[in-house]
C-alpha cells in the first residue's frame, strides 16, 4: 500500500467519525436497561449527537445519514415511522440556520441553544404523537425526558468533543 492511499483512508475514517458516533449513540439508546419505565424517560442521545455535529461539523453528518438514523430509531423504539427522521432533520436544519451564532461560542451558550432546540423538538414530537394517536398524551414523561436530555447534554457533548479533538484534527 502506498502512503497516499493510507493518507486517503485516514481522511475517510476521520470524515466518517460523526456518522459512526451517531450510530453508536443510536445503538446505546436501544440497550435495554432493567429499570421499569427507563426507556420512556431516557435522554435523547441521538438528538444530542445531531445537534453537536450540526454545530461543529455539519458537512460530515449528511441529511441522508440523519434520515436513516431517525428511521432506524423509529423502528427500534416503536415510534410512528417518520417522526424520528423528520424531527432530526428539522433539528439539523434549525441548527444550520443558527450555526453562525452557535459555532465557536462558550459552552453555556451552546448548551442554552441546545435547550431551546430540545424544548421545541420534544414539544413537536409530543404534539405529533398525540395527534397521530387521537388522544392528548400525558406530557409528564415528555417533560422529564426533556429535562434528562438537557441535563445529560454536557456529558455527551463533552465526549463527542473529545472524540472530535482526538481524531479529527490533523496531526
Amino acid at each position: 500500500m502506498t502512503v497516499g492511499f493510507l493518507h486517503r483512508m485516514d481522511g475517510w475514517a476521520r470524515d466518517l467519525l460523526p456518522t459512526l458516533t451517531t450510530i453508536f449513540l443510536l445503538t446505546l439508546s436501544t440497550v435495554r436497561v432493567p429499570v421499569a419505565g427507563f426507556r420512556t424517560v431516557a435522554p435523547a442521545v441521538v438528538l444530542i449527537a445531531v445537534y453537536h455535529w450540526a454545530v461543529h461539523r455539519p458537512l460530515l453528518l449528511p441529511p441522508s445519514v440523519i434520515f436513516a438514523v431517525g428511521f432506524v430509531q423509529d423502528l427500534l423504539s416503536g415510534s410512528p415511522v417518520g417522526t424520528g427522521s423528520l424531527t432530526l432533520l428539522a433539528v439539523y436544519l434549525a441548527v444550520l440556520s443558527q450555526r453562525r451564532f452557535l459555532a465557536g461560542k462558550p459552552f453555556p451558550m451552546v448548551w442554552g441553544g441546545f435547550a431551546i432546540v430540545a424544548a421545541g423538538t420534544f414539544l413537536a414530537v409530543w404534539a405529533a404523537v398525540s395527534a397521530l394517536s387521537g388522544i392528548l398524551l400525558d406530557p409528564s414523561e415528555t417533560v422529564f425526558r426533556f429535562l434528562a436530555t438537557v441535563a445529560c447534554y454536557p456529558l455527551f457533548a463533552g465526549l463527542l468533543l473529545a472524540v472530535q479533538r482526538a481524531f479529527m484534527t490533523r496531526q
